[in-house]
């Protein structure tokens, strides 16, 4: 019998919001992980409490989230990052839910066909309604990079990523040879975002080296799943499900 692993569709739905008008976050279950996906709203936090409360998660898989709301990111990470969760990425995870994604005691890519889209993006806080960066919260997100870093992530480059201009300035990280024809670091001004090719390509590190991801081990699917057999029935043998 073939069993097709749980998370496949759940991560196959997610990829819709490449080209989908981006909704709330969804927190679907599957065993001990559980994926998140869409924007972050202030009450996720909430939400994101009750889903822990129904068994032992061990990963949280982020994908296809603009970010959101700052102060539920940060509780979010205080959970994941309180418990020990492993944390992976497929597909865009921008602002707030780079945040959470950096709470993990593990933090790890996933491998996938995805894997040359799949990219990690920073920057300066800012006024949800105003759009205005917020200056006099960048040290606090600055401190907790570093920190969630164990201080590899480069304070200029930090600096760079922090101190923006325009609320969608951000900072790319890729998976380093995802792309050879591309950097595997990129500063991107805002409204460049969808063409990759004409941001600022920064040479020297990359997402291992300055502490985003814990290795430069790709995670597979099937490697979230427990590792637990599951009986067969003779009756069962040989359908496929």
């Amino acid at each position: 019998m073939l069993r097709l692993n749980p998370l496949f569709p759940l991560l196959a739905a997610a990829m819709i919001f490449h080209s989908a008008p981006v909704a709330a976050m969804t927190m679907l279950r599957s065993n001990d992980t559980l994926v998140l996906y869409g924007k972050v709203e202030a009450d996720d936090a909430q939400r994101f409490r009750r889903n822990l409360s129904g068994g032992e998660v061990h990963n949280v898989v982020l994908t296809e989230s603009p970010g959101g709301d700052l102060n539920a990111a940060y509780t979010i990470a205080q959970l994941i990052s309180g418990r020990k969760i492993n944390t992976a990425v497929q597909g865009n995870c921008f602002s707030s839910c780079a945040i959470m994604f950096m709470a993990g005691k593990e933090r790890r890519m996933l491998d996938s066909k995805q894997l040359a889209h799949t990219r990690l993006g920073f920057h300066g806080p800012h006024n949800k309604e105003t759009r205005e960066v917020s200056t006099e919260a960048i040290p606090k997100l600055r401190e907790w990079l570093l920190k969630a870093t164990d201080g590899k992530f480069p304070e200029t480059l930090l600096d760079q990523a922090m101190y923006i201009k325009k609320s969608n300035d951000m900072m790319l990280f890729y998976y380093p040879g995802a792309d050879k024809k591309k950097g595997n670091i990129r500063f991107c001004m805002e409204g460049t975002l969808a063409n990759p090719r004409k941001c600022e390509t920064i040479e020297g590190h990359d997402i291992v080296s300055v502490g985003i991801l814990t290795t430069a081990e790709l995670l597979k699917v099937e490697d979230l799943e427990p590792q637990a057999a599951v009986p067969v029935s003779k009756e069962t043998q040989g359908e496929t499900k």
